[in-house]
């Protein structure tokens, strides 16, 4: 039998008191038992304290915390302050209203040891819903980096990576970012691990329900501006740490859902013309004005935009 070293498991939850039960009971059910379940409430005002510490009287290894102040409202305050207070050699993210396959960890654990990598990823697919996530990966034609996931070549979701907690350490989620929350955290993961090691299996079991973040998310009418929002959040964050390569590919991905909403745009103009001037100089003054001109007066981005390419 392989080793058997602790796993944290970092589940954030806001009023789910009627999901995280299932949630938490697959959770005793792994086949895989050196784990810990830290919870961490983001300001339930529905059950969900009375509901937790039944799990916590019965199971030792569920730790429930509530987010303090130092910490902004949200999912991501929630993640960085159970992270802060977990103990294990292993990290696995968690939503409170999903499941695990029974084997999850286990094969995890497994795989991170026998093929001496930084991390892990599976494959989640929802267990309500026909909507389908294979698509979604992509893994069978792209590798697993930096560049690959910035132009969303390929995906992965949150509970789908199993991370050796020495790699992230230094890593935390953006608290001012409301939505797009772990394609922020995955990106700056990504800059500095490429060693990952790929399960081809369905471990999560992801639900679809009224009040999930991804269903309120799509109906959202500001969409595109909260995808723009957090690529560009992202993007100013890690700034400083891109080559210029990096710089320049980053920025194009960002021009160009800038550029699926007029409004959006010309909202931010000035911070993205801003940086096209750092990363592309003179030119870059220059070539962002044209295609400011072009797509306000003739609705017409491409020819400019590729400039930046």
């Amino acid at each position: 039998m392989f080793d058997q070293p602790l796993v944290s498991i970092i589940i954030p939850t806001y009023n789910r008191a009627h999901l995280i039960g299932e949630t938490l009971d697959s959770v005793v059910a792994q086949t895989y038992q050196n784990w810990e379940c830290i919870v961490v409430d983001d300001g339930s005002s529905d059950n969900t304290d009375e509901l937790i510490e039944e799990y916590t009287k019965k199971d030792s290894r569920f730790k429930y915390y509530h987010r303090p102040k130092e910490h902004l409202p949200g999912g991501n305050g929630a993640r960085n302050y159970g992270f802060k207070m977990s103990r294990g050699e292993y990290v696995n993210w968690f939503d409170s209203d999903d499941l695990m396959v029974a084997e999850k960890l286990e094969l995890k654990v497994k795989a991170i040891l026998e093929n001496e990598v930084d991390f892990v990823v599976s494959k989640t697919k929802y267990f309500n819903s026909t909507k389908d996530l294979e698509k979604y990966y992509n893994f069978q034609n792209f590798e697993i980096n930096f560049e690959n996931f910035l132009l969303q070549k390929i995906n992965l979701l949150t509970p789908d990576i199993f991370v050796s907690k020495n790699k992230i350490v230094r890593i935390k989620y953006n608290e001012l970012i409301k939505s797009g929350q772990e394609y922020n955290f995955i990106l700056k993961f990504l800059m500095n691990s490429r060693n990952y090691y790929v399960i081809d299996k369905v471990l999560t079991l992801r639900r679809e329900h009224e009040n999930s973040i991804q269903k309120k998310y799509r109906k959202n009418s500001n969409r595109k501006f909260s995808i723009f929002m957090s690529h560009f959040l992202s993007f100013d964050e890690i700034y400083d740490k891109l080559s210029l390569r990096r710089k320049k590919m980053f920025f194009y991905r960002v021009l160009t859902l800038s550029l699926r909403d007029k409004d959006i745009f010309f909202k931010n103009y000035f911070k993205l013309q801003k940086k096209s001037t750092k990363i592309y100089g003179y030119q870059g003054i220059v070539f962002f004005f044209l295609l400011g001109f072009s797509f306000y007066v003739f609705n017409k981005s491409h020819y400019f935009k590729a400039k930046f390419k």
